[in-house]
């Protein structure tokens, strides 16, 4: 295994002529090639029901890493500011099995915004059967209350909103497209049926209703220090989303 290995990288080299051994590409196959060997020696000592996992799964594996390493760096630090190797370091991989897996930086921050947006929806889903027991101002109430409940567990989602929504790039473009534009719109169909909100209205309605149920838990630490509160406990909460479904509903 090893000699057709090394004759493969050999092979690759020469074909491909002198000046790209140093490209990403020619890189990231030497790399698995390198992890094919060092794992077929690791696997020596192990019984032969955990040996090999199949080339399949390793670069599953891989490539979950990197998207994980994505959603915590990307609304973290911002896209410009994290560097193909803070993303490969954070995965713990080695250099340059990034660009094999996602070609560059911009297709692995796709993938992880992809994955952030749909930690919400799967949340979102798994409730669907108590959003069709009820009917309007109570289905907004609950929706309130979603986005209460899911921004204090997982802040990353308005954390990255925060790095790509304040100028205009392929990023946003793609988050709107994407992921926020559907859900905006059945937003406002709902709050024109119920509350009465004109278009006009429903924008500064529909920020107030973003901002409010997820700037208190990504600014937790500074809650904290300031009030000496904790805003992700349980308590604390509850007690922001009922206080948000009365400011918004106007229930009193």
């Amino acid at each position: 295994m090893k000699d057709k290995l090394n004759a493969f990288i050999i092979s690759v080299n020469k074909f491909f002529g002198r000046d790209t051994r140093t490209s990403s590409y020619i890189l990231a196959l030497q790399c698995m090639a390198l992890e094919v060997l060092m794992s077929d020696a690791a696997q020596a000592d192990l019984p032969v029901a955990k040996r090999r996992r199949k080339p399949q799964e390793r670069a599953e594996v891989t490539r979950n890493r990197l998207i994980e390493a994505g959603q915590l760096l990307f609304p973290e630090r911002g896209f410009h500011a994290v560097s193909v190797r803070d993303l490969e370091t954070e995965a713990g991989v080695k250099r340059n099995v990034l660009a094999y897996h996602f070609e560059d930086k911009e297709n692995l921050w796709r993938a992880s915004t992809d994955a952030i947006f749909g930690e919400m929806k799967s949340a979102f889903e798994q409730r669907l059967d108590i959003v069709r027991e009820v009917s309007g101002r109570d289905t907004l109430a609950f929706i309130v209350r979603f986005y209460v409940y899911f921004h204090a567990r997982n802040p990353r989602l308005s954390r990255l909103m925060s790095q790509e929504a304040t100028r205009q790039s392929w990023r946003l473009r793609y988050i709107i497209d994407k992921h926020v534009r559907p859900s905006a719109i059945q937003m406002e169909k709902l709050v024109q049926e119920t509350e009465g909100l004109s278009r006009e209205a429903f924008v500064h309605w529909y920020y107030i209703m973003i901002s409010s149920t997820s700037t208190i838990f990504s600014f937790a630490a500074e809650c904290e220090d300031l009030f000496g509160v904790d805003p992700c406990s349980e308590p604390e909460v509850e007690r922001h989303a009922e206080m948000l479904v009365s400011m918004l509903l106007d229930k009193r």
